[in-house]
């Protein structure tokens, strides 16, 4: 009986352990750092162009597949693919860099009224 359960435990460890990975891979980017196209639990060499746009349009095409984009089909498809991504990420930088801009400037006025609570009244006298 324990020898099932531990053959259960481990057989459900190692699906989920791979659910787990697999499931990252898929929301991030189907393909993986190394290029590697994933989709239904296999991998692939290569995806589809229209599988790297979809990256693309996130800003997430990993620099393999960006490197070989437009080696084995249409190079201006390509082109703008590429484009894309540098588009995205362009933006997501930018965004980030208002959202620290704001932030800094949240903390400098909170910094600022800090100093100006501290400051003693000045008394007039005649």
């Amino acid at each position: 009986m324990k020898k099932k359960a531990i053959i259960g435990f481990a057989a459900a460890a190692v699906v989920s352990t791979c659910s787990i990975g697999y499931a990252k891979i898929i929301s991030d980017c189907s393909y993986d750092d190394k290029g590697q196209f994933h989709s239904g639990g296999q991998v692939y060499a290569m995806g589809t162009m229209e599988d790297a746009r979809a990256c693309a349009a996130n800003g997430l095409l990993p620099q393999a597949v960006l490197a070989r984009l437009g080696l084995f089909g249409s190079s201006t498809e390509a082109e703008e693919i590429k484009a894309l991504n540098a588009k995205v990420i362009a933006e997501k930088e930018a965004a980030k860099q208002k959202a620290a801009e704001a932030e800094a400037a949240k903390k400098a006025a909170a910094l600022l009224l800090l100093e100006a609570s501290k400051e003693k009244p000045v008394v007039v006298t005649k």
